[in-house]
């Protein structure tokens, strides 16, 4: 049996997380979630994914090892005051809290071991890209049961800390640039007079199939990209259109303004 794994916060990365575990085999009474008051929410995690539930942080802790801190950052120091009573030194506590460091969590809760996550939405369905960072007191054993839970969730990158802002732009922020993406050229094969629903089957395979074929292959993008476009063909009109329009740019400024707020939020 899977050793428990308890959840401080029951938003929407806590739910993508718990969503994932629980497809990749985790047994539902081996996962339990806490929040500060809402209820409601407890509840439908409860029901979604037949975890166990308790607004007791001491029945968390006594339960689990393993603690996902899954707060709003401005809710650290709240969050940490109800926690800390209650940590024993066995407890690993696993941040995934944007922007804020492993030193401050640790300060918070008063010398813990500390490991901090970035990892993004698809961790509901098993794909993942997750970064992490560690904490001045996180042992070896710490190291490896972090990097085991969330390669059940995707694929997982060791990293030092002062990256994980970058990080933060691109893997934590960076599915709303392709569903961004998505979007608009659904919108965009709609227009040119297709269905709603044909252009959104397209988009979303072309999307899929596109990284499925780095990813099995090896291969490099732009190579890729290049096999892809025939001189004066349709591909090469697409691709100018794009670069008039300033795509690499765009997606350059938008890495760097996420990664200035990520850095921001941590001080």
């Amino acid at each position: 049996m899977d050793a428990a794994i308890g959840f401080i916060g029951a938003g929407n990365m806590a739910e993508a997380l718990i969503s994932g575990l629980r497809s990749a085999g985790m047994d539902g009474a081996q996962i339990l979630a806490t929040n500060r008051s809402r209820r409601e929410r407890l509840d439908h995690l409860s029901a979604s994914w037949g975890i166990r539930v308790t607004p007791d942080k001491a029945e968390v802790c006594g339960s689990a090892r393993v603690l996902v801190l899954a707060v709003k950052p401005g809710d650290l120091a709240q969050a940490a005051q109800g926690l800390r009573p209650h940590l024993v030194p066995e407890h690993l506590v696993i941040s995934v809290l944007a922007g804020v460091r492993c030193s401050s969590v640790e300060h918070h809760l008063g010398g813990a071991s500390v490991i901090r996550a970035m990892p993004n939405l698809p961790a509901a369905v098993m794909a993942s890209a997750t970064a992490l960072a560690y904490g001045q007191g996180v042992a070896d054993e710490h190291r490896v049961a972090a990097v085991s839970l969330f390669n059940r969730l995707g694929k997982t990158v060791e990293v030092r800390e002062e990256a994980l802002d970058a990080v933060t732009a691109i893997a934590g922020s960076g599915p709303a640039y392709v569903y961004l993406f998505m979007e608009a050229l659904i919108e965009a094969g709609a227009q040119a007079g297709l269905s709603p629903t044909v252009a959104r089957d397209l988009a979303l395979q072309t999307v899929y199939g596109a990284a499925k074929l780095v990813r099995e292959t090896g291969g490099d993008p732009g190579d890729l990209r290049r096999r892809v476009t025939s001189p004066n063909g349709t591909t090469m009109a697409g691709l100018a259109a794009l670069e008039e329009g300033g795509f690499a740019a765009a997606i350059g400024k938008a890495v760097r303004s996420a990664t200035q707020r990520a850095t921001a939020l941590g001080r």
